[in-house]
Parts: structure tokens; C-alpha cells; sequence
């Protein structure tokens, strides 16, 4: 009777750490206070909320916004009801980073197939429960723990449809895809390009299934906001912050300080013709939107090679052993010395795994996509934290594979086979199976 291979198994471990991260979590909020919360949070997001829950619809003080995405703001409302509680919010954010923990694990045990693989598992989700960054900010109003999350399910489910070329993983990780960008709209390269790295990798069915769940999922919101503004767009912010990272004022105060700074202090330069045409526009956003995008791509195409020097420094910024903005020597110190070695633990797990890149070439993928969108925009910390997770499941790896001192060749998950067609896999399988009952 033939032998049936197993999916490796979740250690419970992850599980107890899982729990472990919603704690701490919930304590480091708690121990903060309701105001602190209410006063450091992105407050936006809560109005947007309130005006979600008096039915006012998607927008601020009454009136309808497409400025930012709303599955956030969307789900304040659910969990507040528009008021401020401060609990609901605490409790339903520090379940989602404990499912980044979970996740975390998951990404492990996918990549490292081997006898000490649930061990690089349990390591992964320590470091993602105990990671200073996640549980101050996972709790805090802002969605990054929010799109952390999504971001790393929906890695998952593309790895998965890859390796067993689902219709079913391929659809869920574009429904996944699809809310991620309804989460944070900067997803949006990596969004378009996961159904194509599918179908690169000859899975047309989950392929094809991401892509039209991705489309359905996001298209509405597409059609909202072009009966709103006349544009089928997912924000329009795109064109400030393009303008933003592209006016010769950013690094005026960013990153040691907030880029709010540096656009007001660009706003304030602006010739008085300039603000006459803002003033015109009124409260038309797309006008705006496209007059601020117009400004930078202006801007982009006079200063060429300092937009190209730009570009690395908002890159070097974002990677950088200190956070941006500043938060204080303290705070920078445990920034720099939790972050810092899990970067170079990262990029050793990395290089570690080259020759396996194209099981990982997903990861590459999101981490270009987000220096891409830097390089042309900017970022603050907060906004490549959710990178974080995946060098800590590479740093996981190297250090099992070095504490195990096991050959590079036992160090991954076998090269071809899931990328094989199905029905080699399972006349390969049937091979592997006579082979063990041999040895056996």
C-alpha cells in the first residue's frame, strides 16, 4: 500500500507565541493609555470611521473623500461603532498581529522543508511576536498591522497556488490582494504583477483565477470613485505625495522629521500664481490630484539626475538603522538594535538561499515593488515595517540551518518540483514513495 505524503505540520509552539504577541501587544497598549492613543494615531482614519458610521458614507465631516483607500477606516467602524473605544480597537489589532505570527510560521515551515524546519518555524514567529516595532505599532490607529498581515496571507496562498496550481488558492489570494490594496493603495504594482508571476510560472488557472478576483474585489471602489470625481482612481493623494517626494523640499526636514513638514514648507514656497489655481479648484480633488501630479512630473523632467539622487537617498532612508521620523534617543536605540539584526540576519538567510531564488523570487518581488514606489515617491519607516516579517523568516532559516549545521542542499524546500506539471509530481511521487519503502 503506497505511503501518502504529508503537509509538515504547524508546531503548537507557533500557536503559544501567537497568544504570547496578542498579550504583549495589549499590554504595551494599555500600558500607554487611551489618551496617548487617541493623540499619536493617524486621526484621519478615525473621522473617516465616524463618517462611515452615521452613514455619511466614505469621507470626512459629511463630505465624501476618495483620498485614501477604505478598508480600514471601514473596519473602525465596524469595531467602534463611531465612538471612541478604545478597547475594541486594542483587542481586534492585537489579534491581527498575532495572526502576522501565525503567518510568520506558516512562510517558514513553506519555506524550509526540512528536519529542522518546524524549529525555523517556532524561531520565525518568536521574532515577529517579540519585535519591538509590531508591538508598539501594531495597536496603534494606523493600518500598517492591518496590511502587514494581508500582505504576508496572500504571499502564502500565491506560494501555495504555485506549488499545487490552484484555481482555488490562486482566487483567495486574489481576494486577499484585492483587500490589501483596498488597505494601502502603494500595494498596487506588486497587486498587478502576483497573477502574472503565476502565470510566468505556468499555473494559468490560478493565474487567471488571482487576477479577475483581484479585479473584482478592487473594481468597485474603482467605480465609486469615478462617479465621485470623474476618475476611475484608487486615491487621490497619488499626486501631493507624488509632488511631495519631488519639489527640491523634502529633505529639508525628511527623514529626521516628519514629510508633513517638508510639504508645508514647499506649499508655503509656491508663487502666488500657483496658490491663485489652488484656490480655484476649490474642493475638487481629482483637479488637484492632477495639478500636484502635473507639478512633480514637471519638476522630475527639469532635475533628472537629482531626481535619480533623490530616489536612493529616499531608498537608503527608508532601510535605514534609524527610524524616520526621529522618535527620540531612546526609542531610536531599541529601533536600531531590534531592527538592525534582523536585517543583516535577513539578507545573510537571503544569500543563503540564492540558489533558490526562484522559490522566492515572490519576496524579491514585493520588496522591488515597494523600493520602486519609494524611489518615485518617498516612505517613512512605518511604511516598509511590513517587510520586516519576511526578513525575519530568512533570518530564522540561516540560523537553524547554522545552529543544525546542515548542507546547503537540505537547507530548502526541493528545487522543480513545484513547478513540475501535476502529472509528473505524481508520477514522481509514486517513484519517491517506492523509494522509501525500499529503505524502509
Amino acid at each position: 500500500m503506497a505511503l501518502k505524503s504529508q503537509e509538515p505540520r504547524l508546531p503548537r509552539a507557533v500557536y503559544w507565541l501567537a497568544l504570547l504577541g496578542f498579550l504583549l501587544r495589549l499590554t504595551v497598549r494599555v500600558t500607554s493609555g487611551a489618551a496617548e492613543f487617541w493623540a499619536n494615531g493617524y486621526t484621519f482614519f478615525f473621522a473617516m470611521a465616524q463618517n462611515i458610521a452615521r452613514g455619511q458614507g466614505i469621507g470626512i465631516a459629511g463630505i465624501r473623500t476618495a483620498f485614501r483607500v477604505p478598508l480600514y477606516p471601514i473596519l473602525l467602524a465596524c469595531w467602534t461603532g463611531g465612538h471612541k473605544a478604545f478597547w475594541p480597537i486594542a483587542i481586534a489589532q492585537s489579534l491581527i498581529g498575532a495572526g502576522t505570527v501565525v503567518c510568520a510560521g506558516l512562510l517558514a515551515l513553506q519555506m524550509y522543508r526540512t528536519a529542522w524546519g518546524a524549529k525555523a518555524a517556532v524561531l520565525a514567529a518568536a521574532m515577529t511576536a517579540l519585535y519591538p516595532y509590531y508591538m508598539i505599532h501594531d495597536t496603534a490607529i494606523e493600518e500598517t498591522s492591518l496590511f502587514t498581515l494581508l500582505a504576508l496571507a496572500a504571499i502564502l496562498l500565491l506560494r501555495r497556488a504555485r506549488a499545487n496550481a490552484s484555481a482555488v488558492c490562486g482566487a483567495s489570494a486574489g481576494v486577499i490582494l484585492g483587500l490589501d490594496v483596498l488597505t494601502r493603495a502603494t500595494i498596487a504594482p506588486f497587486a498587478l504583477l502576483a497573477p502574472l508571476w503565476l502565470l510566468r510560472q505556468k499555473r494559468m488557472r490560478a493565474g487567471l483565477a488571482c487576477g479577475l478576483l483581484l479585479a473584482l474585489t478592487v473594481t468597485p471602489w474603482l467605480w465609486r470613485n469615478y462617479r465621485l470625481t470623474g476618475v476611475p482612481t484608487l486615491s487621490t493623494e497619488t499626486g501631493i505625495e507624488l509632488w511631495t517626494g519631488n519639489n527640491g523640499f523634502l529633505f529639508t526636514h525628511y527623514p529626521e522629521g516628519s514629510s508633513d513638514l517638508s510639504k508645508s514648507d514647499a506649499l508655503n514656497a509656491l508663487s502666488s500664481k500657483d496658490q491663485q489655481e489652488l484656490d480655484r479648484m476649490g474642493d475638487n480633488e481629482e483637479r488637484e490630484n492632477s495639478w500636484f501630479r502635473h507639478k512633480a512630473l514637471e519638476y522630475m523632467r527639469a532635475h533628472p539626475a537629482q531626481t535619480v539622487m533623490d530616489g536612493l537617498r529616499k531608498i537608503a532612508a527608508s532601510f535605514w538603522l534609524l527610524p524616520s521620523p526621529r522618535r527620540g534617543r531612546i526609542a531610536d536605540l531599541v529601533y536600531a538594535f531590534s531592527y538592525g539584526p534582523v536585517m543583516l540576519l535577513g539578507l545573510w538567510g537571503m544569500w543563503l538561499r540564492r540558489r533558490f531564488w526562484r522559490e522566492d523570487s515572490l519576496v524579491y518581488l514585493v520588496f522591488a515593488s515597494f523600493i520602486a514606489v519609494t524611489a518615485v515617491f518617498w516612505a517613512h519607516t512605518s511604511h516598509r515595517a511590513f517587510l520586516d516579517v519576511y526578513w525575519m523568516v530568512f533570518a530564522a532559516g540561516a540560523l537553524q540551518q547554522h545552529w543544525s549545521r546542515a548542507p546547503i542542499k537540505d537547507a530548502c524546500e526541493t528545487p522543480r518540483r513545484d513547478i513540475a506539471h501535476p502529472a509528473t509530481e505524481n508520477r514522481q511521487g509514486h517513484r519517491a514513495e517506492a523509494g522509501t519503502r525500499a529503505q524502509w
